[in-house]
């Protein structure tokens, strides 16, 4: 497994299942970061739409095991520092 660290400061990052991401968390700084999360999926008939976190929150996903990793969602950065966290097979 591969940990991978980071800080947002500009810019999105996508997980796709080829990336092999089973666990990742994202958070906002307390003061004046914020994020987006938009995932691809369908529920119900219904599409996904943004959620917008910030101000210390934050978001975290676990595979439900390492054959199938997280796929189709895009994290944006809007604004501060979003730090994000993830273990890749």
């Amino acid at each position: 497994m591969t940990i991978y660290t980071t800080t947002l400061t500009s810019g999105s990052l996508t997980l796709n299942q080829s990336d092999g991401v089973t666990q990742i968390s994202v958070q906002a700084d307390s003061t004046s970061g914020s994020f987006s999360i938009l995932g691809t999926g369908t529920f119900q008939g219904n599409s996904s739409t943004s959620v917008v976190l910030s101000a210390g929150q934050g978001w975290e996903a676990i595979a439900s095991s390492p054959q199938s990793p997280i796929q189709g969602i895009t994290i944006t950065w809007l604004s501060g520092s979003v730090k994000v966290n993830m273990a890749c097979q």
